[in-house]
């Protein structure tokens, strides 16, 4: 009975190494278990993961949905403000009137220089910018100044204004000679009134002078009779002593 208990020494160490491959072999075992992976577990998480990359695809495309929009967006308020600013344009005198001039310009191409002192209706109308109406106007002033002295008399006109006379004033000459001059001594109360340089309180004066002291024989003279500060010294030489 003794000898069964008794081992060797080689004995005693293979009994030592199987227990500790035993042991080792149950510890294996249990870790195995312990940490055994749950298939349920990994079927959420996948679930999960592919959740959170629909929700980002998602948001990523609403993003640039709302980027193309606000894009649109811009674009058609941009082209929005370009067509009020230009009908804004058209519809400003001044551009209507660049308009018509360029119009007018392209129209008359040929165009010869042409005395404002002499020309009739139908020559007037041949200059750019200048239809019926100026035309008219043109003559009915020079009729009263008794002809022009200047060109930018033009501008003395009711509705004549710079962009038309810069437009006109490089194909028209003035013939002095033409002028009509008004006989300070001899011409009537109304002739006198008629010019747009002489003022009523002016025929007034010059009127009682010649019938009181007699001829008014100079322009200082006529200036001290007239006694107006405001007077247009182009005036004299309209007048005739």
């Amino acid at each position: 009975m003794s000898d069964l208990l008794t081992f060797t020494k080689g004995e005693r160490i293979a009994i030592i190494v199987l227990a500790a491959v035993i042991f080792l072999l149950i510890a294996a075992n249990f870790f195995v278990i312990k940490h055994k992976p749950n298939v349920n577990e990994n079927l959420l998480d996948i679930d999960s993961i592919m959740a959170l990359h629909e929700t980002a695809v998602e948001e990523m495309l609403a993003r640039k949905s709302a980027e193309l929009l606000e894009k649109e967006l811009l674009a058609q308020k941009a082209k929005e403000e370009k067509e009020r600013r230009k009908t804004h344009e058209a519809r400003r005198p001044e551009f209507k009137k660049e308009q018509n001039i360029a119009e007018n310009i392209a129209q008359k191409k040929e165009i010869i220089m042409l005395d404002i002192n002499t020309a009739d209706t139908l020559g007037l109308m041949n200059l750019p910018e200048i239809g019926p109406y100026f035309a008219r106007k043109i003559i009915e002033y020079r009729e009263k100044l008794g002809g022009f002295i200047k060109e930018e008399q033009l501008l003395e006109i009711y509705g004549f204004d710079s962009v038309r006379y810069e437009i006109i004033s490089h194909y028209i000459i003035l013939d002095s000679v033409a002028v009509r001059k008004v006989k300070v001594n001899h011409d009537s109360f109304k002739t006198l009134l008629r010019h747009p340089y002489i003022k009523y309180e002016d025929v007034k004066k010059i009127v009682n002078h010649r019938e009181s002291k007699g001829m008014i024989t100079n322009w200082e003279q006529y200036k001290k009779i007239v006694k107006r500060d405001d007077i247009d010294e182009r005036l004299m030489l309209y007048l005739e002593f």
